[in-house]
């Protein structure tokens, strides 16, 4: 990769040959590159900083997964991308205890009050977080100190203190903290 702005600066009318020759430049010429500092592209030499040279992996298809990769200099990392259903649903439960605790603090309720969390979803909406819930009930119940539940229900004695509209991964849904 070159950066232009700084080329451009510096090659100025010479610039186009440079971006013109860099496709063509073998891998062994890169490799001398990443060692001696120095280039030549279309009789142009270019020194240590022109240019960053970046690695990647030829990844076969696979039926295993999804997988992308970086580079940070002499290291190529290779990245799983797949999305994990397990994980996937962690995520959402971690999202929805931290909504319940800004909810909280928003209240003003200290970490030793009791409270009864509720959620209402729009009709044929929010089936992803109340399986995230099903999934992680013991993360859930250890952070917030207990289950959320649908608002329906809601005990009629049981007082809303605050409610309010979030969202999590495109889904909006109503979240209340009730007294038990």
């Amino acid at each position: 990769m070159a950066d232009w702005a700084v080329l451009g600066r510096k090659l100025r009318r010479d610039l186009a040959r440079v971006k013109n020759g860099l496709p063509n430049i073998a891998s062994d010429t890169i490799k001398t590159y990443t060692t001696s500092g120095r280039i030549t592209v279309d009789g142009i030499e270019l020194v240590e900083g022109d240019l960053t040279v970046q690695r990647y992996l030829e990844l076969p298809p696979s039926s295993e997964g999804q997988f992308a990769t970086n580079t940070d200099n002499d290291v190529v990392i290779r990245l799983d991308i797949q999305i994990h259903e397990a994980l996937q649903g962690e995520w959402l439960a971690r999202e929805l205890t931290s909504r319940v605790q800004k909810l909280r603090k928003k209240a003003g309720l200290r970490a030793t009050d009791d409270v009864c969390v509720f959620y209402r979803f729009d009709e044929g909406t929010g089936s992803d977080l109340i399986s995230a819930i099903q999934g992680n009930v013991e993360i859930i119940r250890r952070t917030v100190g207990s289950l959320p539940m649908d608002v329906a229900q809601k005990r009629a004695e049981a007082d809303v203190m605050i409610g309010e509209e979030q969202e999590i991964d495109d889904t909006k849904f109503m979240l209340f903290l009730a007294k038990p």
